[in-house]
């Protein structure tokens, strides 16, 4: 190896941020194996189950588009 380019900061820089890459990834396919095992875990259920449910807001914005479909349709039909 040359001597100049094992010590320089591109290189050290490259490593460390090559490095950091393969923690995240560790990282990401650890917790996709913990939820693949421990699927009845309560963390994981309860994000599944607030999923299904709508937020106040979301009622409201499906509330705001259904009245705004009535009245086109209203005007399509005058």
């Amino acid at each position: 190896m040359v001597p100049i380019f094992a010590t320089s900061t591109q290189t050290n820089l490259l490593i460390y941020v090559g490095g950091g890459g393969f923690v995240l990834l560790g990282a990401f396919y650890f917790g996709r194996v913990v939820t693949f095992f421990f699927p009845n875990n309560p963390l994981i259920k309860k994000g599944k189950k607030e999923n299904g449910e709508l937020t106040s807001k979301q009622k409201e914005f499906i509330e705001f588009f259904e009245k705004a479909s009535n009245q086109s349709k209203e005007n399509n039909d005058a």
